[in-house]
């Protein structure tokens, strides 16, 4: 059961993987948003993805068969974005 409560995020060493990532999920009909990675979980600036919990099995399988380079998947309180989703 997916807790509504939380956001599940993506971190990525540099914008290029983030956004192989995102078209890889967008090609396979997975929801995902676009987000500046939150202080929270990382100092670095740069991009992360928002994705469902429900979503992260099939994704770290496309992570790993696509080779993509990722820091962490982190889940926290929800935040309200308004950023274009994939």
């Amino acid at each position: 059961m997916e807790n509504k409560d939380y956001d599940w995020y993506i971190l990525f060493p540099n914008h290029h993987e983030g956004l192989r990532l995102n078209n890889v999920l967008k090609g396979q009909s997975i929801r995902c948003t676009i987000a500046p990675t939150p202080r929270e979980a990382s100092t670095s600036c740069g991009i992360s993805l928002i994705v469902l919990e429900t979503d992260l099995a099939i994704i770290k399988q496309a992570i790993t068969e696509q080779g993509i380079r990722i820091e962490k998947i982190v889940s926290l309180p929800k935040k309200e974005w308004q950023y274009r989703s994939c």
